[in-house]
């Protein structure tokens, strides 16, 4: 096996473990839609091995944003490059962002490991938590959402997946957003089935032979820029 086959084959699966890993996340994540962050540490606590499991899924799945996004850059590339390069930039930027606001997680499971966290602990977590630069990274963590809804657009412009599937990649993540902040996590958990199902035709392209995905070689009428 070359090593461009193995590079399309991890680009592909990272399509559809990465927003499988994030559905995994929320469905363990005990302290889910909570925006406080006291209320947060105290769903956490008792449930702190709970939590670190949900943990490795949503590292994983942040990784795993970096190949997908490149992926869907590459096949988007030939016919609509200025979305594939706007989008792709702002998921990339959004997901390692995430990397950084999940370690709020990692900080509170140290936290509740020696047992219910005394008022000074609680409080000391919320100052961490409200700090300026952990409210930067949630800040930069949302253009994900707008990376992602650009780059479901491109998908739609050049019809590459079937329609239903770019509309799904378009309005996952706003739609992801808006549940988790509201709290309804099987709202949420079909966002990220829809998104992994949308990604799986789109890993279809990707596994095509080079020269024959949507994004190696340019098409034949002429290519959309925008």
């Amino acid at each position: 096996m070359t090593i461009s086959r193995v590079s399309q084959i991890v680009l592909a699966v990272s399509l559809v473990l990465f927003p499988l890993s994030i559905l995994t996340y929320w469905l363990l994540y005990p302290a889910y839609g909570l925006l406080d962050s006291v209320a947060t540490l105290r769903a956490i606590d008792g449930h702190a091995a709970r939590t670190a499991t949900a943990d490795v899924f949503v590292f994983t799945g942040a990784f795993l944003a970096a190949p997908a996004t490149l992926a869907l850059m590459r096949v988007l590339n030939a016919r609509s490059p200025r979305l594939a390069a706007i989008g792709g930039a702002l998921h990339l930027i959004g997901w390692i962002a995430i990397i950084g606001v999940v370690m709020g997680d990692v900080i509170a499971v140290q936290m509740v490991n020696g047992g219910t966290p005394s008022p000074d602990i609680v409080q000391l977590y919320r100052h961490i938590m409200s700090s300026p630069p952990v409210i930067a990274l949630n800040i930069i963590a949302t253009l994900h959402v707008i990376g992602g809804t650009v780059l479901g657009v491109a998908l739609w412009r050049t019809r590459v997946v079937p329609s239903w599937a770019a509309v799904a990649a378009t309005f996952a993540q706003p739609t992801h957003l808006v549940s988790n902040v509201a709290g309804i996590l099987w709202i949420d958990a079909m966002t990220w089935i829809a998104l992994a199902a949308a990604f799986a035709f789109v890993a279809t392209v990707v596994l095509r032979p080079f020269g024959d995905a949507a994004g190696s070689t340019p098409p034949r009428a002429a290519p959309n820029v925008a």
